[in-house]
């Protein structure tokens, strides 16, 4: 048993889930002194098309949090093959996370990084209590992929540049 009651700990959790591939994003907004923030997210779906809407969950931990509020302006980019090393870099401390990566700027001038398989732009519009995660609701303003680009895969805590897909 778990230190917070529950028959699962963390760790196996962590395992389990783990054996679910998902994309890696690159979640970015901008502080009310106008500083760019920005940080590695895999914990990212679409909810509804109609409103389109996505969702991210983020570490309560994350140095971020405190620059993601109700109405706040962000960006979604979906990481592509050969870009794991801004994965890493964003998930850094105490750098310049966006020095060196290739971006431009999406609505309300948020930044989107060059090349990325796929991108989104929007406001948070609900931010829910999830246990050691905080859970953003996305309305999507604008969104768009990158034609040839492939999505880079998070799996058992790594990510792969190249996945073979059997049908």
């Amino acid at each position: 048993m778990s230190d917070n009651g529950s028959l699962v700990s963390a760790q196996e959790l962590r395992t389990v889930v783990g054996t679910f591939p998902s994309g890696i994003t690159i979640v970015t907004t901008r502080s009310v002194d106008g500083h760019d923030v920005g940080m590695s997210v895999s914990s990212f779906a679409s909810i509804s098309m109609d409103p389109p809407m996505v969702m991210v969950s983020v570490g309560n931990q994350a140095s971020a949090l405190p620059h993601l509020g109700v109405g706040s302006a962000v960006g979604i980019s979906v990481l592509a093959e050969g870009q794991a090393w801004i994965a890493r870099h964003f998930s850094r401390k105490d750098i310049d996370r966006f020095q060196g990566v290739e971006q431009w700027r999406g609505t309300d001038g948020v930044v989107l990084v060059d090349g990325a398989a796929a991108w989104f732009t929007g406001h948070l519009t609900a931010a829910l209590p999830g246990g050691d995660h905080t859970i953003f609701t996305v309305t999507v303003d604008s969104c768009g992929t990158t034609e040839d680009a492939r999505p880079l895969v998070y799996k058992r805590g790594q990510a792969f540049d190249r996945v073979e897909y059997q049908i």
